[in-house]
């Protein structure tokens, strides 16, 4: 009797443990399943959105693992559950090379990397470096700015400062900066070295012996904060020199594209070196350690700021005086009121006085909304005066949420973003942007952004002339907006422009005026004509018109600058 009963006991045991495997498994079906239903309404939602994707790739996949997943039901239906694991993991493998399958690869975008001192220290031969310039060419990538200065010594064999040490050693004597950038312009990139101006980390062994009056400090006397670095100080007029001699230097030497200006500004609860001190003292009455209230706290604070803004028009002037083609750019702090407020960094007053070619917020956020946000703010901010590009800070997530950031990007009049930065790229960073967003290349925006606007308007046409059977929206309405965009590039192609990348910033010209102004207006109306007909005639899909507009507000944002810049200079003091 007693045998019998335990008999039954692991009997139901059994039962059980088969009922609680079979509910897990219709668990996990459901999940898929829900995924699955998920990435259908994306790719509903992008034909609405007219973007372009492999569609019959895609359904194809669908139909894999929506039949999959029906199968794996009637294995647990029928108790069957053998098999059912192996389907599950076949239908959420498809559904993971779905993802980056959904993001359009753009025929117009800036596509930026950040090529770090880590990555620089890895290369110790042309190869090395060939090698991984053919890694961002297989992504795409049209601009790189690798870091060429920082902890007080450059890389490359410099006149004016110190060259690191392991690049005295290696490459045969050749230098590793000309290298780079051969290597970089055979791949058709661009290269703009990035300088740290005026943060030395750890590189302050150059100037201990004869330069430590050039060293900032806090309100405390100290030379650094609790993470050991040290900053030169913007003010004194000897660093000032010094920065100014190696950019004009590279300016002069190397067939660079660009100079990319890091650490351009004040660290938090620096700047009171006893030259600023001084000084101030000299036109406030007080020491800036004896400061207790917070309009003499403001006032310091555009005080610090004054010396940074003065030095990136001066560096912008005197690298263009050698070479106008170079485009001076800058990875600032972001939002913009932290810059201001705490770093001394008036990025605004740069854009607004004319003296930055395009600036690269470094927007790091570890989600989509939060990037989102911040990239509309500083769009709001720059008020059409320059371009930027935000900073996408991949070291704070995975390939899911680096999508999700470059649609962000994209939703918005910007065109374009750059990442932060090579050493923080996974496998699945790479993978996502050479089978996703960037898996095609893309002519970039920053250096012709007339010829780019024109390029983008092209490609809307096209986008209507590709999906307009597809959408439903009368025939008659899509040739109307064809035959308006149509009309927008032959204004386009008849402007008389001079270059961006070469053109006196602060020399108005009336005739670009005349011929910018009126094209911009009505490019705006335009935008408006889309949503009001979306919104409130309903003859449009909101997805539609939302995509439609957005493109022709990215070609208005390519066009303000030049009409800005096209106006009479007239200085604007910070806000």
């Amino acid at each position: 009797m007693r045998i019998k009963s335990i008999k039954i006991i692991f009997l139901i045991l059994a039962l059980t443990m088969l009922t609680a495997s079979a509910s897990v498994l219709s668990s996990n079906v459901s999940i898929l399943q829900t995924d699955l239903h998920k990435a259908q309404k994306v790719i509903e939602a992008s034909v609405l959105q007219m973007r372009r994707l492999d569609y019959d790739r895609l359904k194809e996949i669908m139909e894999s693992v929506e039949t999959n997943l029906t199968e794996a039901n009637r294995l647990i239906e029928t108790g069957e559950e053998g098999g059912v694991e192996n389907l599950l993991k076949t239908a959420s493998t498809s559904l993971t090379l779905i993802d980056p399958m959904l993001y359009e690869s753009l025929k117009i975008e800036t596509r930026g990397m950040w090529v770090d001192n880590f990555t620089i220290d890895r290369f110790y031969s042309r190869e090395d470096i060939a090698k991984y310039l053919d890694e961002l060419k297989a992504i795409n990538v049209n601009i790189i700015f690798p870091d060429v200065y920082g902890n007080g010594a450059a890389i490359y064999p410099s006149k004016v400062v110190p060259q690191q040490r392991r690049f005295q050693a290696f490459f045969n004597g050749q230098d590793i900066l000309k290298i780079i950038i051969e290597e970089a312009h055979q791949r058709d990139i661009e290269v703009h070295p990035l300088v740290r101006i005026f943060a030395l980390h750890n590189g302050a062994e150059h100037f201990i012996d004869d330069k430590l009056n050039w060293l900032d400090k806090t309100n405390t006397g100290s030379f650094t904060l609790s993470n050991g670095y040290y900053w030169l100080c913007p003010g004194y007029p000897d660093v000032r020199e010094y920065n100014i001699a190696f950019l004009k230097e590279l300016a002069t030497n190397y067939d660079i594209d660009g100079i990319h200006l890091d650490y351009i500004r004040f660290d938090a609860d620096f700047g009171y070196n006893a030259f600023i001190r001084d000084l101030f003292q000299s036109f406030y009455g007080i020491d800036p350690v004896d400061i207790q209230s917070n309009r003499l706290k403001e006032i310091f604070t555009i005080f610090k700021a004054q010396f940074v803004n003065k030095f990136v028009e001066r560096a912008f002037t005197e690298i263009k005086a050698i070479n106008p083609r170079i485009l001076v750019s800058a990875a600032v702090a972001s939002p913009y009121s932290w810059g201001k407020k705490d770093l001394g960094q008036d990025w605004l007053n740069w854009a607004f006085n004319r003296h930055i070619n395009f600036l690269t917020p470094m927007s790091y956020r570890s989600n989509v909304e939060q990037y989102s946000s911040l990239v509309k703010s500083e769009i709001n901010t720059i008020e059409g005066k320059t371009y930027i590009y935000t900073g996408l800070g991949i070291y704070l997530y995975d390939d899911k949420v680096l999508g999700g950031q470059i649609q962000a990007g994209r939703d918005v009049e910007m065109t374009g973003q750059a990442v932060f930065s090579t050493a923080n790229m996974k496998p699945w960073h790479y993978e996502m942007l050479k089978k996703g967003p960037w898996r095609e290349p893309a002519i970039p925006t920053f250096r012709d952004p007339a010829y780019a606007a024109k390029a983008l308007l092209n490609d809307s046409i096209q986008r209507l002339i590709e999906f307009g059977p597809l959408l439903p929206i009368e025939a008659t309405l899509i040739n109307e907006y064809i035959n308006l965009l149509q009309d927008f590039v032959t204004r386009l192609a008849s402007l008389s422009l001079r270059p961006w990348d070469s053109r006196d910033l602060r020399e108005s010209n009336s005739s670009e005026f005349e011929q910018l102004n009126p094209l911009i207006a009505d490019l705006k109306a335009f935008s408006k004509q889309i949503n009001r007909e979306s919104v409130k005639d309903k003859l449009t899909p909101i997805l539609f018109a939302n995509r439609l507009g957005n493109d022709i507000d990215c070609v208005r944002s390519l066009l303000e600058p030049l009409l800005y810049t096209a106006t009479p200079y007239e200085y604007i003091s910070s806000k």
